[in-house]
């Protein structure tokens, strides 16, 4: 029989976790909640005794300090957000799905504390075609200015395909981090056809509200 003071040892995809039943156990309607909450721990072990869990190890660390402390906090450059919605999603944390929801939705509509850069890279037609947009038109020149530096260091380099790779590392080095990457698989279009690969990127730098590029900046640039 558990007890919520128990200290439990979890091995998460290989991560070994130290934590308390009570922490996880915060929220009874969870997975970690009815895996941990019973007279019994319904949980297979390692060979040393750890409870198993087989998922990322790496992101359950964001996992458990919201189980810990009921409070979103993520570092600034985090850009696996995609992966913790899924997880959050898999060990059913409502409320933590809400805080993602949020903090996801605070992201894309406000300018004043972040630029968005959306990368897509088309390759159904003869050659790829890369479309960029972002959440301002300075952002927007900056990242075109990239690109048209990128054709004439390489001229002879006619593929957006071979070029998204330099733009992405150049926006990297401006202060942008990938929020998320989806590599698609082939799509029909309106006449059924088979088309190439869709692929999406969207890169975020985050802006003081003091900044001449933050719309939320007090005077004029």
């Amino acid at each position: 029989m558990t007890s919520s003071n128990d200290i439990v040892t979890l091995d998460v995809g290989g991560h070994t976790y130290r934590t308390t039943v009570s922490t996880l156990t915060r929220y009874p309607d969870s997975m970690l909640g009815a895996m941990f909450g019973g007279d019994s721990v319904a949980a297979f072990r390692d060979d040393q005794g750890r409870y198993f869990i087989d998922r990322d190890g790496t992101i359950f660390r964001h996992v458990l300090n919201f189980l810990r402390t009921s409070q979103l906090a993520l570092p600034e450059d985090f850009t696996e957000l995609p992966l913790l919605e899924i997880e959050a999603d898999f060990y059913q944390i409502q409320p933590l799905i809400e805080a993602l929801a949020s903090y996801k939705a605070r992201l894309e509509t406000n300018p004043c504390e972040f630029e968005v850069v959306f990368l897509h890279l088309d390759t159904g037609n003869r050659f790829a075609r890369l479309s960029v947009s972002s959440s301002s038109s300075e952002v927007g020149d900056k990242v075109n200015g990239f690109l048209q530096g990128i054709k004439e260091e390489n001229p002879r380099s006619i593929s957006d395909a071979g070029r998204l790779p330099a733009l992405i590392a150049r926006l990297h080095d401006d202060g942008f981090t990938v929020l998320s990457h989806v590599n698609g698989a082939l799509h029909k279009d309106k006449e059924g056809q088979l088309k190439g690969i869709q692929e999406k990127w969207v890169l975020v730098r985050k802006v003081s509200r003091n900044s001449p590029h933050s719309k939320c900046a007090i005077g004029k640039s």
